[in-house]
């Protein structure tokens, strides 16, 4: 999930530099957010925004593509949106980087432990 930004593969590699983050993931896991999942992310997230505002979130949501619509509907649901999509961004971010953590260092462990019965097995008598 991503705050809905213009040119999110180039915002994700910049950071991906800048960060010392993993480039080719970076940039691929943006295309989570296409045009057949969007609809669906940002309403969740526009219901967790206005959940931490305290708001009701409006059930008779629509959208269309015209000036009309920006001006008048979106002007209302950008900040429940934009909160949502930054909490969730975090936290789907911090969960990631607590797994993907987990995950490197029982492989690392499970590596350290074949190489340590390897180096028993070939050690001479």
């Amino acid at each position: 999930m991503s705050i809905p930004i213009p040119s999110q593969m180039l915002f994700a590699a910049l950071c991906a530099i800048i960060f010392r983050a993993n480039l080719p993931l970076s940039v691929i896991l943006v295309w989570i957010s296409n045009p057949l999942t969007m609809g669906p992310i940002f309403y969740f997230n526009y219901l967790i925004g206005t959940f931490l505002l305290g708001q009701k979130a409006d059930e008779n949501l629509y959208f269309e593509l015209s000036w009309n619509w920006m001006v008048n509907v979106l002007g209302d649901l950008w900040l429940p949106l934009y909160l949502g999509s930054v909490v969730v961004g975090l936290t789907l971010g911090m969960l990631s980087f607590i797994i993907i953590r987990i995950l490197w260092r029982q492989q690392v462990a499970k590596h350290w432990r074949l190489r340590q019965i390897k180096r028993k097995k070939n050690k001479p008598k």
